[in-house]
């Protein structure tokens, strides 16, 4: 249900088209080498039978998958990034991580994207 409902939404922003639905990862694993689209949204109300997402950015390594949970206050974006086998490359790349948060600092801007979205 949840599923159906983002579709809906989603087909009716400008910009976005959405080419198909697909009840299971494996299903939409078919579904995404037939349409080749431009990001996956895997929308889940539970962690139930969650898509498998390493073997989907396995066979699609440039497509980012946007996971939409039902139960959280935000989305998830999973990317993926090939590298060269050479130790320097595997240095480069930890290199370029983006700094990790801190507790005190996650805490605070849950904070503030909850006041951002108070009603009045």
């Amino acid at each position: 249900m949840f599923a159906a409902a983002l579709s809906q939404m989603l087909a009716q922003a400008d910009g976005v088209r959405v080419v198909a639905c697909a009840p299971t990862a494996q299903a939409a694993a078919t579904l995404i080498a037939a349409h080749q689209p431009d990001a996956v949204i895997v929308a889940e109300a539970d962690r139930v039978g969650a898509a498998d997402y390493g073997s989907l950015l396995a066979v699609q390594p440039d497509l980012p998958i946007i996971r939409a949970d039902l139960n959280a206050d935000s989305v998830q974006v999973i990317t993926s990034h090939r590298i060269g086998i050479r130790p320097a490359d595997l240095l480069t790349a930890i290199a370029e991580l983006p700094k990790r948060k801190t507790e005190s600092e996650r805490h605070s801007a849950r904070r503030a994207a909850t006041a951002g979205t108070r009603r009045e």
